[in-house]
């Protein structure tokens, strides 16, 4: 069969007519194999989807006009997911409720909270003013500075009495586990490490090999590594003598070499975490070019964090700095719970609901932390366990380390769960977890 015939019948198999003319030009670019690689290209942008991701973020002058932005920016954008919940649906300003006496629901953002003899007293405040508030012990044991809540009560002499309290949350009725007709898998993993001299790279390597040759591995057409690609340098004391590497580049260099060992078919996603080239404020944007351009074509950079749909699956990727405030704000909080910590973050939809604490915070004009969008799929790390699970719908995953116990882990306390890869097949419920140790 000539070049002609064979363009011809792989248009008409894809149900294309083509014109004499639009033939000719794919003759003179390479024929069939021109024509079949272009297709598979255009077939890879529908596959997936880049929903939210940033490249670099708008500089700020640090002023307090920048986080007053930044704050107004959260309180309108968490506004509106509290005014789709029917408790909720028709809240009035503070400073109008002020004035008229009785029942009524405000959003507002919560300012401070303390215990009093009673229960708890609250000041909250939304764009127009504040209100000093009271609640009792079950609904102030909840709240926390920064939360956004809609607060219905009685006003009554320029104070707010609680009788209830909503947060944006997750509709229980919202989301139901999604499941996608596709023999496709999407594989999970975190903190990678490299450049550690506790970078597990003989398992890494054995999960590579799984990848490139097993019968599973080859459904694998989707892999994300969420944050903490590389160990860095001077990221905490004592460091240096953690390090195999230490030149940064080097490390990523490293990475590079690794992933590129991969089929080209694997599309590979990479976001920043606190132990990568970017700045550690949230939000971090994508590596710098110098970095990306050590890595395949396959390979998509994303910012921490970032919203991507693979095949139509929506996937909240971020690194989890801010997990390390809800231990400390949050009583009875530890590592193990971590998925109670992800509820939580789901729960103000907010990915780092809390300013002043462990994380710095950014003051963008946009808060490109707030979560406005209930995703199929919520990816964290950073904290070297694995845990899964399933929230109102939403499937759960704090994905795993590939490096051993540091001497800095050891001092704290704290032990890794290494070398756990967490699969996705599209078409099947929950997830799938491979044990690479």
């Amino acid at each position: 069969m000539d070049e002609r015939r064979k363009v011809l019948d792989y248009l008409w198999k894809k149900g294309i007519v083509a014109t004499p003319d639009e033939v000719d030009e794919i003759m003179r670019n390479g024929g069939i194999n021109f024509l079949i690689e272009g297709m598979n290209r255009r077939e890879e942008v529908k596959r997936f989807e880049i929903i939210k991701s940033r490249e670099y973020f708008e500089g700020t002058t640090g002023k307090s006009e920048s986080f007053r932005r930044l704050f107004q920016d959260r309180f309108v954008k968490i506004k509106k997911i509290l005014q789709s919940r029917v408790s909720v649906s028709s809240p009035v300003d503070i400073e109008f409720a002020k004035m008229h006496e009785g029942e009524t629901t405000v959003v507002a953002m919560v300012r401070d909270v303390r215990t009093s003899r009673y229960g708890y007293v609250l000041e909250i405040e939304d764009l127009t003013g504040s209100v000093i508030a009271y609640a009792d012990q079950a609904i102030g044991e909840t709240l926390l500075p920064d939360d956004i809540i809609g607060v219905r009560g009685n006003f009554k002499n320029g104070k707010l009495y609680v009788k209830e309290v909503t947060y944006p949350g997750v509709d229980n009725a919202q989301k139901k586990e999604k499941i996608i007709e596709s023999e496709s898998a999407i594989a999970f993993i975190s903190d990678t490490h490299v450049g550690s001299r506790m970078f597990l790279q003989e398992h890494f390597m054995r999960f590579l090999e799984w990848l490139k040759n097993s019968e599973s591995g080859r459904k694998v057409r989707y892999l994300i590594i969420n944050g903490d690609l590389v160990d860095g340098i001077g990221i905490y004391p004592g460091q240096e003598k953690d390090l195999e590497m230490d030149d940064i580049y080097e490390q990523y260099s490293k990475l590079a070499d690794l992933l590129n060992l991969l089929n080209n078919e694997i599309n590979i996603f990479l976001i920043p975490g606190n132990h990568d080239l970017v700045r550690i404020a949230e939000p971090q944007p994508v590596l710098p070019r110098e970095i990306r351009s050590m890595f395949n074509d396959n390979v998509r950079f994303l910012s921490n964090p970032s919203y991507i749909s693979i095949e139509g699956m929506k996937i909240l990727l971020y690194h989890g700095m801010s997990l390390n405030d809800l231990m400390d704000l949050i009583r009875g909080m530890k590592y193990d719970n971590v998925l109670k910590m992800m509820e939580e973050l789901l729960k103000r939809r907010h990915l780092a609901p809390f300013y002043g604490r462990n994380v710095p915070i950014a003051p963008t004009p946009e808060d490109f932390m707030v979560i406005e969008e209930v995703p199929d799929i919520f990816v964290t790390g950073h904290i070297h366990v694995h845990r899964t699970g399933i929230y109102h719908g939403v499937l759960l995953l704090n994905a795993s380390t590939w490096q051993k116990q540091t001497d800095y882990q050891r001092m704290h306390n704290f032990v890794p769960d290494p070398c756990k890869v967490t699969i996705k097949f599209l078409n099947k419920p929950g997830f799938s977890v491979l044990d690479f140790k």
